[in-house]
């Protein structure tokens, strides 16, 4: 059992996310910007979704660690995928990943 980061780099605000940790099985998600932000965090299997029941976002500007994760490792390496990241109003937005961990 093992722990990773989760950073994110954004310009814009964020008002949820969803994405799965390919390669692993997850357990508790924790912290940073999402926990600074009051979002619920909650992991299933891969996935992990976040966003707020009173409409807070993630401010604009925002450099760190999205969320802490908690897994266990099922291959060799953990990669992003399935990834939707959404602004305030619902809309997909556009996003860059960096290489798997």
């Amino acid at each position: 059992d093992a722990s990773m980061e989760i950073l994110i780099d954004t310009p814009v605000d964020i008002g949820g996310f969803q994405f799965n940790v390919d390669g692993t099985s997850l357990g508790a998600a924790s912290g940073g910007l999402a926990a600074e932000s009051g979002f619920t965090v909650s992991t299933g299997g891969s996935t992990v979704l976040g966003f707020s029941f009173t409409g807070s976002v993630i401010p604009g500007g925002s450099i760190g660690v999205l969320t802490n994760l908690e897994y266990t490792a099922t291959s060799e390496e953990a990669c992003l995928e399935d990834v939707v990241i959404s602004d305030p109003n619902g809309n997909a937005m556009d996003y860059e990943l960096g290489d798997c961990y």
